[in-house]
């Protein structure tokens, strides 16, 4: 009877080892599929970045058609250098700096990218005086390249561009109104400098060189296009 009543026991419920086999396939199934899920939500919030970046552009070009400067000409906003949303000007009509914070108030746009931190923004001088504006031809120093030695360079002579610092946000301005951590590789490092040359290539992973900044730039040539057709220019 005993042995009957043990036999039927087993049969009817689960050893200590069956339970653990069935937790390390339930645990191996829940890491498989948060993965894809993990990638899936990387893809979106690229995808809103870039999206983001596209009415960007679309607003510093609006913002030159209807703002002209004290000679009648247009030009495009300065950065905002203390966080508020607001560009930032000097007494002679001049920025007072060159790059920081995108002015998102100024021009109608949000004010974070798909990772919560500040878009940067920089602009050259000539395109941004409020004293003296923009001409068809009005040359531009900025740069965007390859990599952070610019040997190829994608695109130059750009009046601005603006720059999402990515998912690992390094050196990018955030929320809270602080700078997160300096990046490490030289690509990202060239996109929070202050200096003319830009970065743009598919992200990297490889430890020291990560990159996974997203920049877009404003062509002179589309700039001047769309001040024609606003009768802005020439």
């Amino acid at each position: 009877m005993m042995k009957q009543f043990l036999s039927g026991s087993n049969a009817n419920g689960f050893t200590l080892v069956e339970l653990t086999i069935v937790l390390v396939i339930v645990a191996l199934l829940t890491g498989m599929m948060l993965g894809p899920l993990s990638a899936q939500k990387d893809l979106q919030n690229v995808r809103e970045t870039q999206r983001q970046l596209a009415d960007i552009g679309e607003a510093l070009m609006g913002y030159a058609a209807s703002h002209q400067a004290a000679d009648g000409r247009p030009h495009l906003p300065c950065p905002d250098t203390t966080g508020d949303g607001f560009e930032n000007r000097a007494g002679d009509n001049t920025c007072v700096d060159q790059q920081g914070r995108l002015p998102w108030t100024d021009i109608g746009v949000g004010h974070e990218d798909a990772w919560g931190n500040r878009f940067s923004y920089r602009v050259v001088k000539e395109y941004s005086n409020r004293g003296a504006g923009f001409v068809l031809g009005t040359a531009a120093a900025l740069k965007v390249c390859e990599d952070s030695v610019c040997t190829v360079a994608i695109a130059s002579n750009l009046p601005a561009v603006v720059v999402s610092h990515g998912k690992n946000g390094a050196g990018a301005f955030n929320a809270l109104g602080g700078t997160n951590p300096a990046p490490v590789g030289a690509d990202e490092i060239s996109n929070r400098n202050a200096s003319n040359n830009f970065v743009s290539h598919v992200p990297s992973s490889v430890t020291g060189s990560e990159f996974d900044d997203i920049v877009i730039w404003i062509s002179p040539y589309i700039l001047f296009n769309r001040m024609i057709a606003a009768g802005k220019l020439p």
